[in-house]
């Protein structure tokens, strides 16, 4: 068979395609260029914060969509998305930007293998989950806090409530986008993170601290059904407590949240503010559901939440004898009872706490749970004593004054006689006043003498002689 030129040519064009195309290299492939961006398993708690600004200077809006991660070195610019997250919960998947810095640490990248502060931490284990379940840094974050959630990463209402369906804080699969391929809503995969091309490639994970475990790739659920390990408040004995769930407690205002910690599993906070005219609405209030009588009163500190505890909840206590201001530091008592005083209630009037978001801080949590009314059994007589007798008028301003370290003086009972041997009678009975005018004289000396009677219905003895009599008075 005889070939004419052309169909030589053509052969000889086909045959030096063909080892062309042997000899070049394949077409890129993006998924071969660039490996799925690392995705990890993190516990995920809600933002909130309405109107609060985060640090990238954005103000957070009601259903707002970003995330914050503990780190500023992956911080996008106000309103960019130079670094993103795509989180994924129960088959729902968002993109996000990240926009703030934190929960609890701000150096803390867990997701690769330089990640900061922590490098005795393993790959895809934030420092905060490591402290909850494991005691790393006894327990603490960065700033010497008490952790009390184990989170890596804060989600923006909108997010959280509308486009991942959450209801509370709870596990999210989250993959970070600048470092890889976005595996998509249904293809993510766990990878440890990529080693910077300045060092060396591990041959294992990084060496855990003696009291960690190496975790398996996807760090374990909290071993109890629910995603976060109830804290386990002790009743005091023999209390009477209403909880922020219970009849007997009662808010009103705005800016609620909650959290799943406390007694009875939960509890509400506030952000406190220094404004009282913008904190003051916000009112968590307690009243007493037992009998009258002589209490010392207690409030439950919930070492969980989003925001650390305030250092100045202002507590108002309104008992017996008056109404007390208390200050308390519920940071330094978180996870246990703070003493709020000894009191007398129930016997005059209706016995109450209030709280409300006005602090001495700015941006803290102000934790509304129990509190607890611990009966006291008070024994001992109070003291009261005739202080001064003083001219006024034709007559004398007779002056007393009474004390009693636990239910509190209740009344007095006054007496006077005719000096220097005359019969005792009865002046003023069952008063809560401290100084009366007595008179006229008529040119006679008279005699005093008074007893207090406590809340708890102890009762003073009187005195055989008089206190002081009027031979005493001061011109």
């Amino acid at each position: 068979m005889k070939f004419a030129a052309s169909q030589w040519l053509l052969a000889g064009s086909v045959l030096l395609l063909l080892l062309l195309s042997l000899l070049l290299p394949a077409p890129p492939n993006s998924s071969a260029q660039q490996p799925l961006a690392p995705t990890y398993r993190v516990f995920a708690t809600r933002e909130g914060l309405v109107g609060y600004r985060t640090a990238n200077g954005h103000i957070i809006q009601p259903r707002d969509r970003f995330v914050a991660l503990p780190s500023w070195t992956v911080l996008s610019s106000r309103g960019g998305a130079e670094y993103q997250v795509r989180v994924t919960y129960n088959g729902r998947s968002v993109v996000l930007p990240v926009w703030d810095v934190g929960p609890w640490n701000t150096n803390d990248a867990y997701w690769q293998y330089n990640r900061g502060d922590y490098p005795d931490l393993p790959v895809g284990m934030p420092q905060a989950e490591a402290a909850f379940y494991y005691g790393h840094n006894g327990g603490r974050d960065e700033f010497g806090r008490v952790v009390g959630l184990p989170n890596g990463i804060d989600i923006a209402d909108g997010a959280f409530w509308d486009d991942l369906g959450m209801a509370d804080n709870d596990w999210v699969t989250v993959s970070f986008l600048w470092l890889g391929a976005d595996p998509g809503p249904a293809a993510a995969v766990n990878e440890r993170g990529p080693v910077p091309a300045d060092q060396p490639a591990p041959t294992a994970a990084p060496t855990a601290t003696p009291d960690i475990p190496p975790p398996p790739d996807i760090p374990p659920p909290p071993p109890t059904a629910t995603p976060i390990p109830l804290d386990s408040p002790v009743i005091p004995d023999g209390a009477i407590t209403v909880d922020n769930g219970e009849r007997g407690f009662q808010r009103s205002g705005d800016g609620w949240r909650d959290a799943v910690c406390g007694v009875n599993g939960a509890h509400l906070w506030v952000p406190s503010a220094t404004d009282a005219a913008r904190a003051a609405s916000t009112v968590g209030l307690w009243t007493l559901p037992a009998p009258a009588g002589l209490y010392a009163l207690q409030a439950y500190i919930p070492p969980c939440g989003e925001l650390s505890a305030t250092g100045n909840a202002r507590y108002t206590i309104v008992h017996d004898a008056g109404v007390a201001q208390i200050t308390a530091d519920q940071q330094a008592f978180a996870g246990g009872w703070v003493p709020l005083g000894t009191y007398s209630f129930g016997r005059v009037g209706e016995a109450s706490v209030k709280l409300t978001a006005h602090a001495g801080d700015d941006g803290f949590a102000v934790r509304f749970d129990a509190l607890a009314w611990v009966p006291v059994l008070d024994t001992t007589a109070p003291q009261a004593q005739i202080t001064s007798i003083s001219r006024e008028r034709n007559g004398y301003r007779v002056q007393w004054v009474g004390e009693d370290d636990l239910s509190g003086v209740a009344s007095y009972d006054v007496q006077v006689r005719q000096e220097p041997d005359g019969l005792w009678r009865t002046w003023m009975r069952a008063t809560d006043r401290t100084s009366n005018w007595f008179g006229p004289d008529e040119g006679r000396h008279f005699g005093f003498r008074v007893r207090a009677r406590d809340h708890a219905g102890n009762e003073q003895e009187w005195r055989d002689d008089v206190w002081m009599s009027t031979t005493q008075a001061a011109p």
